[in-house]
């Protein structure tokens, strides 16, 4: 808990420099206070639910696309906010980032459990520390649902590490009413059962018949949990492409199409970025780092929930994402692999590891300049 508290210190303290930095825009005056600044971007849309819910008919332009609107934001943490705010009184501004740091806090204890298992305590600490020092992490203190998804995922992941699978559920549940990413977790699963099968062929007492019907049971119900929302959506609005299509209104003015196409949107963020065969080379490497990352000994060395878990929510990712600025907030989720960073550097002298924490906290501060700081026109969100 020091350790996490001290990681939110310095983003506490970078996001006051960086106020102080912020013209009058948008949201705010110039120089926003510390609450006020943490209100900008997508917590609008958040508070947006918090005040009035959902949209009973789907926005839409005159050709019948979706406008962007509030069903593109799940409501487990507005909802609790108003939650408490009709018990408190506190008004969103202070409540939804004093929530969302405290779920931090719950995020950070249970990712330590989970490390603990499979790693020394002092390399989990150490891995601790690196994700409180990533550079999207202040978004774990702002009135984001980002925080509440990584404990109810850490909560879950430390579930299927001690084969509590049907236990998970209860955590999966909450989380697929709280951010995007439930399908992974069912991938995720479908990998486990497919390792734990594979290795168990010569001694089936080692992948009994009750821990697979339990592991099948939960993989089943996560991937119908990640549809959840969906159905919600098209349900409350009579029109079934509801979630999908406002989604895909966030990414129109990069790709200038509303039609999905897996896979599509690393291809044109590739070409949007470094046009023509350099695009295409740059993302093949990406595909080949991550790949080979898979492979490594410190993934390998945080067991097959986590490395499972990995991998599944880069195919994730590679299905569904428009990659842009926003992907170092959308690789929270993905904190084994800073966890793996951390197990290949815990043998580093004190210089070295302090050149580690100097190096995470700049980048932290660029991050915050480049991706939290607005300046329109700002094609660089958080």
């Amino acid at each position: 808990m020091l350790i996490w508290a001290a990681t939110r210190a310095l983003s506490t303290a970078l996001f006051l420099i960086v106020g102080y930095l912020q013209g009058a825009n948008y949201w705010t005056p110039a120089h926003p206070g510390y609450f006020d600044f943490l209100n900008i971007w997508d917590v609008e849309w958040y508070h947006r639910i918090f005040d009035h819910g959902y949209p009973s008919v789907l926005p839409t332009n005159p050709d019948g696309s979706a406008q962007q609107n509030e069903w593109a934001f799940m409501p487990a943490f507005p909802f609790l906010v108003r939650a408490i705010n009709a018990v408190t009184g506190i008004e969103w501004k202070y409540l939804a980032p004093i929530l969302a740091t405290v779920f931090g806090f719950i995020a950070a204890a249970l990712i330590y459990r989970l490390l603990s298992r499979v790693v020394a305590k002092q390399t989990a600490l150490w891995s601790l520390a690196l994700m409180g020092l990533w550079c999207a992490s202040p978004t774990l203190q702002s009135g984001y649902a980002e925080s509440m998804a990584l404990a109810l995922l850490a909560w879950a992941l430390l579930l299927i590490h001690d084969r509590k699978y049907l236990f998970a559920l209860i955590p999966t549940a909450l989380m697929s009413v709280t951010r995007p990413g439930v399908l992974a977790l069912s991938v995720a699963l479908a990998m486990i059962f497919a390792d734990r099968f594979w290795y168990s062929r010569k001694t089936p007492s080692d992948f009994p018949l009750r821990e697979r019907m339990e592991l099948f049971v939960a993989g089943i119900t996560t991937a119908a949990l990640g549809l959840v929302w969906s159905w919600v959506a098209a349900l409350a609005t009579g029109r079934s492409d509801a979630y999908i299509s406002t989604e895909l209104a966030w990414r129109v003015g990069y790709t200038g199409t509303q039609n999905f196409v897996p896979f599509q949107s690393w291809l044109i963020s590739a070409n949007w970025f470094w046009p023509g065969i350099t695009g295409v080379i740059v993302l093949v490497i990406l595909v080949g780092l991550v790949v080979w990352s898979i492979f490594t000994k410190p993934v390998i060395s945080l067991g097959l929930t986590m490395r499972s878990w990995i991998a599944a929510y880069w195919v994730y990712l590679f299905f569904f994402f428009y990659p842009q600025s926003s992907l170092f907030r959308i690789l929270i989720p993905a904190f084994p692999m800073l966890a793996a960073l951390g197990v290949s550097t815990a043998k580093s002298g004190r210089l070295a590891k302090a050149g580690i924490v100097l190096s995470f906290s700049v980048l932290q501060l660029c991050w915050l300049l480049t991706c939290w700081m607005y300046t329109a026109p700002d094609f660089s969100p958080p």
